[in-house]
């Protein structure tokens, strides 16, 4: 589990559902470890139909159903008292998500991360919703992806 800090204070855990290049579910964030373990499985449980045998785990924190990748991420740095928190991540041509989750305090915030092109890149693609922005960015003959959503902060 990795953690990302980004100028707050306390420390959460995440489950990250994805389906290929993009996120499923709205990003949830829990207060304690076993409490996202325990989602993390029932995720699980759900994409899989309630077939285990489907379930993949390949490492601690990771289960795979078909496209489905249920992610368990350790965040440190979270604002115990932000209204909002917002999880972003950043698909590579590779397929893979670099980073795997960052965390903002704010729509505006995570917009900016979303929308900004790191060099060489060039914004081909803007998608929004009021509760996440995704971007579209050209790369010589590639495409890679910035996607930015509105968690839900779980008790």
């Amino acid at each position: 589990m990795t953690g990302v800090t980004r100028g707050f204070h306390g420390e959460r855990w995440l489950i990250l559902v994805t389906d290929g290049l993009t996120i499923a579910f709205p990003p949830e964030v829990y207060r304690l470890p076993h409490h996202a373990e325990e989602e993390g499985e029932r995720w699980a449980w759900l994409l899989a139909q309630g077939r285990l045998d489907l379930v993949e785990r390949p490492f601690e924190g990771r289960w795979q159903i078909d496209d489905y990748w249920v992610r368990l991420l350790h965040l440190q740095g979270i604002d115990d008292d932000a209204l909002q928190l917002w999880i972003g991540s950043y698909w590579t041509r590779d397929g893979y998500p670099d980073p795997e989750a960052e965390t903002f305090s704010s729509h505006d915030e995570a917009r900016e991360w979303a929308l900004q092109p790191a060099s060489g890149r060039v914004l081909a693609e803007v998608s929004e919703t009021p509760w996440s922005t995704a971007a579209t960015f050209r790369v010589r003959d590639y495409e890679e992806y910035a996607v930015v959503h509105r968690a839900k902060v779980m008790a």
